[in-house]
């Protein structure tokens, strides 16, 4: 639990019942204002007052009063004795220009899930979404745009977990990347190990801003991309000579039907070249984060209606196809979910 989660259930404890809804509610309310209007970033330059912030920002004085001062409350914001505002450490630390990844797009994908979120007691009662997110971003090409930004950012954050957990064979040089979407763990292992080249396979829409990450990294010789959907089109087998030394299958699953989720890790496997490493990422249900994984759970029945996939079943999958030596890892970080590591069998 970390300190901002601490000083809230303390208040909570002598606060009205009310308020264990209304001051969670209008925290995230006042974090995704403050990334729509750009706070965040202006006070990584230097501290303002809030008639400077307003001016900088074309917002209110009385606007930007009450939204620095909320977020000052909560701790994102600390006021000098002068009445000028700068981030919080933890603000200058993840949602500012200075981190080591600006998680301000996850923030900005904030105003879509909470607009998604008033349908969930609709889709409490009828078992998910009248329409999935999917869709709503076949029509609204700004939600999947912002979209993409979020799981860019979440991939940069999430990478150095990835680093640590997959290491491929030695003598790896064929990695595929199913659902790989922006690239960047295909890029990372890629620039982690000189000798692997990689496919990141994914629908074409989903790959649009792929051939940026592969210049960024220059790897452009070293990984293609090829447009199919996982749930019909072939991966290639280790039995056709298209086996590889890699196979990644991450925050995939819990997209999926059960039924499709199943295919698609028995397939995976069977791409994997004997001796060959695929790594699972998923959120998996765990006592430890129960309130994160129920969260999440619900998440997905609004926006996609599907949900968390049991772990042993994976594995059973995996085992069935001829993989052995399966790890699990649980990061310890709560929100980064779990990496199911296994070997096919030589």
């Amino acid at each position: 639990m970390n300190e901002q989660n601490t000083v809230f259930d303390q208040e909570a404890q002598v606060a009205a019942p009310m308020m264990s809804a209304y001051l969670p509610m209008m925290k995230t309310a006042a974090m995704t204002a403050a990334a729509e209007l750009g706070v965040f970033h202006r006070l990584s330059l230097g501290a303002a007052s809030v008639a400077e912030a307003a001016l900088d920002l074309d917002a209110s004085v009385h606007g930007m009063d009450g939204l620095l001062r909320c977020l000052a409350a909560f701790g994102l914001l600390d006021r000098g004795d002068d009445g000028r505002y700068h981030n919080s450490a933890f603000v200058e630390q993840h949602f500012s220009p200075t981190a080591r990844v600006d998680l301000t797009p996850g923030l900005l994908w904030n105003a879509e899930a909470l607009r998604l979120m008033t349908g969930l007691t609709d889709a409490v009662r009828n078992g998910g979404p009248a329409e999935t997110m999917w869709a709503q971003m076949t029509r609204r090409a700004e939600m999947g745009a912002s979209f993409s930004r979020y799981m860019e950012a979440f991939a940069r954050y999430f990478s150095p977990d990835l680093l640590e957990c997959v290491q491929p064979p030695p003598d790896a040089r064929r990695l595929l990347d199913i659902g790989g979407s922006h690239g960047l763990h295909a890029a990372s292992l890629c620039m982690r190990y000189p000798q692997l080249h990689a496919v990141v396979f994914d629908l074409a829409e989903s790959l649009t801003q792929t051939p940026r990450i592969i210049e960024e990294h220059g790897l452009r010789d070293r990984i293609t991309l090829r447009v199919g959907d996982a749930k019909t089109d072939d991966f290639g087998t280790a039995e056709d000579g298209l086996g590889f030394d890699v196979v990644l299958l991450l925050s995939v699953l819990h997209n999926l039907s059960v039924t499709h989720a199943e295919d698609i890790v028995r397939r995976a496997a069977r791409a994997l070249a004997p001796g060959g490493l695929i790594a699972v990422h998923e959120h998996f249900h765990d006592d430890a984060h129960a309130r994160f994984t129920a969260s999440f759970q619900l998440t997905l029945l609004v926006e996609v209606g599907t949900g968390l996939q049991d772990p042993e079943q994976v594995q059973r999958w995996l085992r069935e196809e001829g993989c052995a030596l399966i790890r699990r890892h649980d990061l310890p970080e709560l929100g980064k979910g779990s990496i199911l590591l296994a070997r096919r069998e030589v």
